[in-house]
């Protein structure tokens, strides 16, 4: 039996939202027709799938180290792609817009040198090594007008935005019909005005956010609601929303009525100098786009996506006593628990917690830390304000990571104005840090005082309530090493030591006896303790007196620390009248 000759498919896309729509499905469906006509067989294993999206082929970003059309020309190269076999693009500027005699060329006649033909499905010409003269000249010609009209239009296209870019910053212009999807262009009074059913969709998915549920989540709910995405009648012909959709939206400042003009800088399209505020109708205010930025950065690093009553509360915070991997939520039988992640790999002898269990001792850790701004309007307030001021902090450090990598794009001589930008970025990120410290001083003065009270009115039913709760206790700081001890079941005693920003201060004991016992290490815990009763007076003094020798010790560690910058030890040594050892012990080196 004759084996066909093998095809392998490559895609390219320019812009990568173009993935989002049909062109992907109808250039491979268009490869795999053209292997039934012409007798190929069309590699289709994962492995064998090239496909770049958002690569220039003019700059050649898809011949780099990690592009696709790279990798192929590498098994080119080392005989996984066998001289015979047949490479499938749309047409030739898929290869490259590159300078045709010194690049462009020379890569495609190399290609065909190797026994690799090519086949361009816009024209279905292909093209061999044994081609005559004539197919060549097509090919050369063909590449050349790619190039030129890459150059033109980039140039083009590049002083036409120019322009109106220092037209929009300068006199507030309009831009023209571009705009953000839930606004529509108005060419008679040259002026934006919202589109309503929009503007209820995004401020949807920013109030989803705000409430704890992730990029996907908030795309599969909108999706089964039958949500059509903004970009149903253009691009997406499966009107379904994306990940990258929803994240794009929820990081887009013309919410808040603000332009940016952008530039890219090697291939990155980034943001050039402050934007024109109150460019765009405002759609989103600062408070809610703020508080959705730092919920979505609270749990960047959890993975969940479900949205049921069932969120994890521990997603992101329980880690492993043993190897401080994180504590993943998974089933044993009719069971759902807690299990270290390197238990799972074999690598951690640790043993899986119930669920049912943790969760009593978890609403424990909510009463001992700043946690009223669930259950108490002021206290929410406060968070809320906390909550805003986290995210802007947090947006103007990414707005200066930008302004960071244009200082490092321009080399020589920087710009008045971006030094002025970043200037400005810097005292308003100094005053918010400030702000934010003042209210957590005013949150931690107010405690809870009855448990009993503060359960009745804590939700830990609805996806919202679990989710604020554990989103509060990361943006709090709060991780938790779980450890079960000894014993099956309810018989086993479980401990779970609290650290903020990795200081421990306090634990908690789940004893299949005694119930749950509480210990605390810093002077806040333990006033928490005594006034919800979870200290007796026999144990009042003895954890009193340990946490005032726990942070004698830290005070002398600080102190000790400052010293090391300007003495040795040995000097360190003398003059606080102790030996070497006695100060590494102190600084915790031995």
């Amino acid at each position: 039996m004759t084996t066909k000759p093998r095809a392998y498919s490559y895609i390219r896309f320019s812009n990568a939202t173009q993935a989002e729509g049909d062109s992907y499905r109808r250039q491979r469906e268009d490869a795999e027709r053209y292997c039934e006509q012409h007798g190929l067989e069309l590699v289709d294993s994962k492995e064998y799938l090239f496909f770049d999206a958002g690569r220039s082929a003019y700059k050649a970003r898809h011949l780099d180290d990690s592009g696709e059309l790279a990798r192929f020309l590498a098994y080119v190269e080392d005989g996984t792609v066998p001289a015979g076999s047949v490479l499938i693009v749309e047409s030739l500027d898929r290869l490259s817009r590159e300078n045709v005699q010194t690049k462009a060329l020379p890569r495609f006649l190399d290609l065909l040198g190797k026994g690799i033909d090519v086949v361009t499905l816009t024209d279905n010409k292909r093209y061999s090594a044994g081609d005559d003269f004539t197919s060549l000249i097509i090919s050369i010609v063909y590449m050349a007008r790619a190039h030129e009209e890459s150059a033109t239009k980039g140039k083009r296209v590049s002083k036409a935005w120019q322009n109106k870019h220092k037209d929009a910053v300068d006199n507030a212009k309009p831009i023209g019909k571009l705009c953000p999807y839930w606004l529509k262009y108005d060419s008679d009074s040259k002026s934006y005005t919202p589109i309503p059913e929009r503007v209820e969709v995004v401020q949807r998915i920013y109030q989803l956010a705000q409430e704890g549920y992730g990029h996907r989540a908030i795309a599969i709910t909108l999706n089964q609601e039958n949500i059509p995405s903004f970009s149903a009648d253009r691009k997406n012909a499966s009107g379904l929303w994306a990940n990258s959709s929803i994240a794009h939206l929820l990081k887009n400042r013309s919410v808040l009525g603000e332009y940016h003009p952008h530039k890219f800088i090697d291939g990155v399209r980034t943001p050039i100098g402050e934007g024109v505020k109150n460019y765009f109708p405002q759609i989103v205010s600062e408070d809610v786009f703020y508080s959705a930025q730092q919920s979505i950065a609270a749990r960047k690093n959890t993975q969940v996506t479900k949205t049921t009553a069932n969120f994890n509360v521990w997603a992101g915070i329980a880690k492993c006593e043993y190897c401080r991997s994180a504590m993943h939520l998974t089933n044993a039988g009719k069971k759902r628990v807690l299990r270290c992640f390197s238990n799972i790999k074999g690598i951690c002898p640790a043993k899986s917690v119930e669920l049912i269990r943790s969760e009593n001792v978890f609403k424990e850790i909510l009463s001992k830390v700043d946690s009223l701004s669930l259950v108490q309007d002021n206290s929410a307030k406060l968070q809320r304000q906390i909550t805003v001021l986290d995210g802007k902090i947090a947006s103007i450090a990414g707005r200066l990571d930008d302004l960071q990598q244009q200082v490092l794009a321009f080399g020589g001589r920087i710009p008045k104005t971006l030094v002025a930008s970043m200037t400005k970025l810097e005292d308003e990120q100094e005053a918010y840090t400030q702000q934010r410290e003042q209210l957590k001083a005013d949150l931690g003065r107010e405690r809870i005082v009855s448990k009993e009270e503060f359960f009745s009115r804590l939700d830990m039913v609805s996806y919202e309530g679990r989710g604020k709760a554990n989103g509060l206790l990361k943006t709090l700081g709060i991780s938790v090493r779980v450890r079960r001890n000894e014993g099956r079941g309810e018989k086993a005693e479980i401990s779970y030591m609290v650290d903020r920003e990795g200081q421990t201060i306090f634990g908690l004991s789940d004893h299949p006896t005694h119930g749950v016992m509480f210990f605390a290490f810093e002077s806040g815990s333990f006033k928490a303790g005594v006034v919800q009763g979870d200290i007796s007076e026999q144990a009042e003094a003895e954890q009193k007196a340990l946490i005032e020798r726990i942070e004698e010790s830290k005070a002398t560690q600080l102190r000790l620390k400052e010293l090391t910058k300007t003495m040795s030890y040995k000097q360190i040594a003398e003059q606080e009248g102790m030996s070497v050892r006695e100060v590494k012990r102190a600084l915790g080196i031995i």
